[in-house]
């Protein structure tokens, strides 16, 4: 359908399939639905005209602007039409052919001219895309504007055949429109309100698949199990008591969760966001000294040596009184205290230094969107016996 240039540029917008084609939805419309003749035109309008083309040319100016000037007629009168640096169109028309015109009527050289307007050549039996209706115009990318999208889009849209996929029911109670119907109103509209049904219901099948994707991914994760069973944590009382300061309602909240989480027979994999100073490291704490009380190490992991040092010195800080020995691992070296490590904090020297993992329970990736797929599955291998 396309060669490898565009194929390219159709993929910096996402585009790698004719489905994903057919789902790039329009940005916004040019509404070029009022088509007039050319006696009927008035300056301000936004027309389409139907007419044939009497000639073009390129008009050269003494400031070095060019202008590329045509003259059309249909059976009310002629016009003269305009457009603006652009020598190549001489080239795209034909003289005696009829095209579809759309574009602003405004005074030129004290005539009634068609300003730059879109065009295309009228065939017997050929849908207008480009002019004289809702014109779509979708996100672009360098060389790929929308008159390509939308040669590109019909093509496709008139070769397939479209199946609904969701039940009745679910259309009903969510005022859905069905999928070709959705499809059609989106790239081909009578109205806004048309384009507005569509575009709900693609949106709609766009949450649903990442729903979907996201139940399948949960359902692949409830199939591993945990390696190491954490014992009763009623013990973990003494530390949130332990803490010079009260916890507030959202870590107490959390906390919980974790805790919960830590016991069942799947492992945990949550995400604990906050604000900055909003308290996210003590929680990280809680569920470290559970683990620890289980007999079982844990793994804290930052971006910078900074963040690990920083989170180091916390977290010696509110374990010091129970004993639990921290060690900080970063690119220029182990600092750790004699004996067996309960906590291992760093950087990714965490992951290429030679570390005494022995059996850890817990792994804690701070600002885990800085590091990549590879990097977060690396170490929880590394850290982890099944």
């Amino acid at each position: 359908m396309v060669g490898p240039l565009y194929a390219s540029r159709l993929a910096k917008l996402g585009i790698d399939t004719v489905e994903d084609l057919l789902m790039h939805v329009p940005s916004r419309y040019n509404d070029f639905r009022l088509v007039s003749a050319i006696k009927q035109c008035q300056p301000g309008e936004i027309v389409s005209i139907k007419a044939k083309l009497n000639s073009i040319k390129n008009i050269y100016a003494k400031s070095g602007k060019k202008f590329q000037i045509a003259e059309i007629e249909d059976a009310s009168g002629k016009m003269q039409v305009i457009w603006f640096n652009q020598p190549f169109l001489v080239r795209n028309f034909t003289k005696d052919a009829d095209y579809s015109f759309s574009g602003k009527v405004d005074w030129f050289d004290r005539k009634k001219t068609l300003i730059s307007p879109e065009y295309e050549n009228i065939i017997d039996g050929r849908t207008l895309l480009h002019t004289s209706r809702l014109v779509p115009v979708y996100p672009e990318t360098a060389k790929l504007s929308s008159k390509y999208l939308r040669s590109k889009i019909s093509l496709a849209y008139n070769a397939l055949k479209f199946e609904e996929f969701l039940p009745q029911n679910v259309l009903k109670n969510h005022n859905l429109i069905d999928f070709e119907k959705a499809v059609k109103f989106v790239h081909y509209p009578q109205s806004l309100e048309e384009a507005e049904l569509g575009r709900k219901r693609l949106a709609f099948n766009e949450l649903l698949y990442f729903q979907l994707i996201s139940l399948y991914r949960k359902n692949d994760w409830n199939q591993n199990k945990v390696v190491y069973k954490l014992g009763d944590d009623a013990a973990s009382t003494e530390f949130t008591a332990s803490l010079p300061f009260e916890l507030t309602a959202s870590q107490k909240q959390s906390i919980t969760e974790i805790l919960i989480d830590l016991h069942k027979e799947i492992p945990m994999n949550r995400l604990l966001e906050g604000d900055v100073g909003s308290g996210k490291t003590v929680v990280a704490a809680s569920a470290a000294f559970t683990v620890f009380l289980s007999g079982y190490q844990s793994v804290f992991m930052a971006p910078t040596q900074i963040l690990a040092e920083q989170h180091y010195l916390t977290l010696s800080k509110i374990f010091s009184q129970f004993k639990i020995r921290v060690s900080l691992v970063t690119s220029e070296g182990i600092k750790a205290d004699l004996g067996k490590t309960d906590v291992f904090v760093g950087t990714h020297a965490l992951i290429h230094r030679k570390v005494d993992f022995d059996k850890v329970a817990l792994v804690v990736i701070d600002e885990q969107h800085r590091f990549g797929v590879e990097q977060r599955a690396h170490l929880i291998k590394k850290t982890s016996k099944g």
